[in-house]
């Protein structure tokens, strides 16, 4: 799951234009999830409100996923991936 939701915010930011040297400030030079969301953000392409409907998705979903619930993982997948779209 944590997979598809990263690569369809890397196929996102694959696709914008680059970061600035704003937007990168304060950030790794290593690449995580998290940077990318935090730079995505500071750059105006997600709002602070898709963020935190992302991380309550994916948070319902692992919880789901953990749960060994295949079903409610599978319903949840699109609630996260639509915010990636």
């Amino acid at each position: 799951m944590q997979a598809k939701i990263d690569a369809v915010l890397e196929a996102k930011a694959a696709a914008g234009p680059p970061a600035t040297a704003e937007a990168m400030g304060g950030t790794s030079p290593q690449p995580t999830p998290r940077s990318l969301e935090t730079i995505e953000e500071r750059m105006g392409e997600i709002s602070p409100q898709t963020v935190n409907a992302i991380r309550q998705a994916m948070a319902r979903a692992r919880a789901a996923d953990d749960a060994g619930d295949k079903a409610a993982t599978s319903k949840l997948w699109p609630t996260c991936g639509a915010f990636g779209q």
